[in-house]
């Protein structure tokens, strides 16, 4: 006689699922869309933003003139956009392709970080970077002796460790979760929100954090940014100076209006996930694509184009190149 206890048969798939290596999700991509659509869109944005960062790289790193604080929060920001576009893009792509839909969970918990991560590394370069202008604007007599070498080093350990103490719990908890018969992310790529909706055990902590996360990380830096343009603004106004007021406006709305940007797709896939459930899926995936694509796309090309010293420098590097018949 068979006198062994009944189990919970989702309970008991869920930890199978869990301490399995070969756990996998499925991805549920554009089943509604012809995949050369969406693939002639990723692949003209992903080389724009590759080769755009690479480029203005290159010119800050070969060029002795652009060697000062300014410029390298500029190449900290390409550095981050180049590692934001490609930590997610170059699967989408191979899934587009190739119909390869399944991913290991140890892959998708370390895209949950890596996508996490280079956001919230942009986000803080933002803020650096919109200090930095403050100094110059507010405090020009001041701005050598506080925006040093050695602030740029500070600037770069708060970021990264920043960013990793903030990005790393949203993986570890959603690989703590019990996933159960279905593990099928209707995503493109592994995106915390879409990924913590499969599991079959309570996931409100990993829900709540990455809210949190994004309210006092993204929020507290989009709040400091506005301000500090906000008091640029005003000093230059206060300064009299039509010219300085016209080329301040110019600047700083054009950050501005990429900052906006980058705050508003988050903010934007967050709610279109969380709160408005009429929203189509494909609709939801492209935010994030765009989220992924756009800003890195656009960044190198506002802060590069619109610099002055850097079209130089440009200027001069293409100047140096000899073409032989």
């Amino acid at each position: 006689m068979n006198l062994s206890l009944p189990m919970d048969n989702n309970l008991t798939m869920g930890t199978n699922f869990r301490n399995s290596s070969s756990l996998e999700f499925t991805f549920i991509c554009f089943p509604e869309v012809p995949s050369w659509n969406i693939t002639g869109f990723l692949i003209f944005f992903l080389l724009v933003a590759l080769i755009s960062n690479v480029t203005l790289l290159a010119v800050i790193c070969a060029e002795p003139r652009l060697h000062h604080p300014m410029y390298y929060f500029l190449a900290m920001l390409s550095l981050a956009d180049i590692l934001h576009c490609t930590c997610a893009t170059p699967r989408v792509l191979v899934i587009l392709w190739t119909n390869a839909m399944t991913i290991q969970a140890a892959a998708c918990f370390t895209q949950i970080f890596f996508t996490t991560m280079w956001s919230a590394t942009t986000s803080s370069i933002f803020l650096v970077m919109a200090y930095d202008r403050y100094v110059a604007i507010c405090h020009p007599l001041h701005y050598p002796t506080i925006v040093t070498n050695q602030l740029v080093v500070k600037a770069t350990v708060f970021v990264m460790i920043r960013n990793l103490a903030v990005s790393l719990p949203l993986p570890l908890l959603a690989a703590n979760l019990d996933y159960c018969s279905s593990r099928e992310i209707l995503h493109c790529f592994c995106e915390n929100m879409s990924v913590e909706k499969l599991s079959c055990s309570d996931n409100s902590s990993t829900s709540i954090y990455g809210l949190v996360v994004f309210i006092l990380v993204g929020g507290t830096d989009f709040l400091l940014i506005v301000i500090s343009y906000l008091i640029i603004l005003r000093t230059v106004v206060a300064a009299r100076s039509f010219s300085a007021a016209f080329k301040a406006f110019r600047t700083c709305g054009s950050h501005l209006i990429l900052i906006f940007l980058f705050y508003l797709t988050i903010a934007t896939t967050i709610v279109s996930n969380r709160a408005v459930k009429e929203i189509p899926r494909p609709v939801h995936v492209l935010l994030c694509l765009i989220h992924q694509l756009l800003p890195p796309t656009l960044n190198p090309l506002v802060y590069g184009v619109m610099t002055m010293e850097i079209r130089h420098a440009i200027k001069r590097m293409l100047g140096k190149i000899q073409i032989y018949p």
